[in-house]
C-alpha cells in the first residue's frame, strides 16, 4: 500500500512538538505525549522488524500497542476529568480493560489475529471519555476562545479518530469477508483519519506548551 509508506510519519509531528514543549506541559499533557511515544516506538519497531527480519505478521505488536496506549490516554483523561468524574472509576476501567485484553489473547483472539475486539472496546471507552470532557468544558465555561485551548484540539482529535476507529474495528471482519478491495479502500480512509488525528494532537501539544509558557 503506497500511501502507508509515508503517511505513518505524521506521528513524528506531535512527537517532535512534544519533545520541544515537554517541560512546559501539564501532567495530563505529558501522559498524552507518552501516548505518542508509545505509538512512535511501536511504528518504528514494526518497520524495523519487517525490514531486518522479514516479519509479516505484526498482530502481536498491535495487541500490545492497543492495551498500552489506552493506559496513557486514559491517564490523560483521569486528570482532565478529575473534577467531573471520580478517579477511582477511570482507574477501575483501566484495570478491567487491561485484564480483558490479557484474557482476550488467551481465550478468544490469538495474538496473531487482528485485535478487533480490544480495539473496538478501547475506541468506545475513549469516545466516552471525550464526550465527558466536552460536557465538563461546557459545564465549567472557562474557555472563552475555543481554538486557543489545547483541550479542544486534543479532545476533538480523540473523538473524531476513535469514533472512526470504533466502526473500523467493529466492521473489520465483515468487510474482510465481503471484499478485500473494499477493505483496502477502507484502510486508505483510516490512514487519512490517522494523519488528521496526529496533526490535531500536534496542534494541541503546541497550544499546551504556549499556555504553560504564558
Amino acid at each position: 500500500m503506497p500511501l502507508n509508506k509515508f503517511i505513518w510519519a505524521f506521528i513524528l509531528i506531535p512527537f517532535v512538538v512534544g519533545l520541544v514543549y515537554y517541560k512546559k506541559l501539564t501532567r495530563s499533557h505529558r501522559f498524552l505525549f507518552w501516548f505518542i511515544v508509545v505509538g512512535t516506538v511501536t511504528e518504528l519497531t514494526n518497520r524495523t522488524l519487517r525490514q531486518l527480519f522479514v516479519v509479516q505478521n505484526n498482530m502481536p505488536l498491535g495487541h500490545f500497542y492497543i492495551s498500552l496506549s489506552f493506559i496513557f490516554l486514559a491517564l490523560f483523561y483521569l486528570y482532565e476529568l478529575e473534577n467531573f468524574v471520580n478517579k477511582k472509576i477511570i482507574i477501575t476501567i483501566v484495570i478491567l480493560y487491561e485484564l480483558f485484553c490479557l484474557n482476550n489473547v488467551i481465550l478468544f483472539q490469538s495474538h496473531l489475529s487482528y485485535p478487533s475486539i480490544p480495539g473496538a472496546i478501547s475506541a468506545l471507552l475513549l469516545v466516552t471519555f471525550s464526550v465527558l470532557l466536552f460536557a465538563n468544558i461546557m459545564r465549567e465555561g472557562k474557555i472563552q476562545v475555543l481554538t486557543d485551548s489545547s483541550l479542544i484540539w486534543i479532545n476533538s482529535a480523540v473523538l473524531l479518530y476513535y469514533a472512526g476507529n470504533f466502526f473500523f474495528y467493529t466492521l473489520y471482519n465483515f468487510i474482510l469477508r465481503y471484499s478485500r478491495e473494499f477493505l483496502t479502500r477502507t484502510v486508505y480512509i483510516f490512514l487519512i483519519l490517522n494523519s488528521i488525528f496526529y496533526i490535531l494532537i500536534a496542534i494541541g501539544l503546541w497550544k499546551a506548551g504556549r499556555e504553560k509558557q504564558s
